[in-house]
């Protein structure tokens, strides 16, 4: 037996170390084809005095994201999931805001964020309950601005 580090090695313990199963709480994952439609419309801010109604709000997964940025990691032990992920958002009330002649029908663009949410997962792994928070991409109309 050799002395290395104040550890007793030899060729079992490094046979038994190599035959230990390793166990882990917490997988991670990617995401792919996520969409998602609001119940109700909510106020968009479009400056610090003025706001539009929504409409129902659309959003699916950005595809001009990059793959690395739709993860998500569960921890089974602890029954959480979070999962971050790129979106793209539509909704009536921007067609009419721009139809509207007040602002630059560029603003048609779908718009972009990134999405993370925290989950309580149930014990049975049948469904869980999402708690988040978006920001919003620069270049969007809403660029700055944090919603939950």
């Amino acid at each position: 037996m050799t002395i290395l580090d104040d550890v007793l090695l030899s060729p079992d313990i490094i046979a038994e170390r190599r035959a230990k199963t390793a166990v882990s709480r917490n997988v991670i994952f990617g995401l792919s084809a996520l969409y998602g439609l609001s119940t109700h419309s909510i106020p968009m801010p479009l400056n610090e005095y003025e706001s539009i109604d929504s409409g129902q709000v659309s959003l699916m997964l950005d595809a001009e994201a990059p793959p690395h940025q739709n993860l998500g990691i569960v921890d089974f032990e602890q029954f959480k999931l979070k999962v971050r992920y790129g979106v793209q958002a539509v909704f009536p009330g921007l067609y009419r805001l721009i139809t509207s002649g007040r602002h630059d029908p560029s603003l048609l663009n779908p718009i972009r964020a990134t999405a993370t949410d925290e989950c309580n997962v149930t014990e049975t792994y049948s469904g869980w309950r999402a708690l988040g928070c978006m920001e919003f991409l620069p270049g969007s109309l809403w660029s700055g601005a944090h919603g939950g």
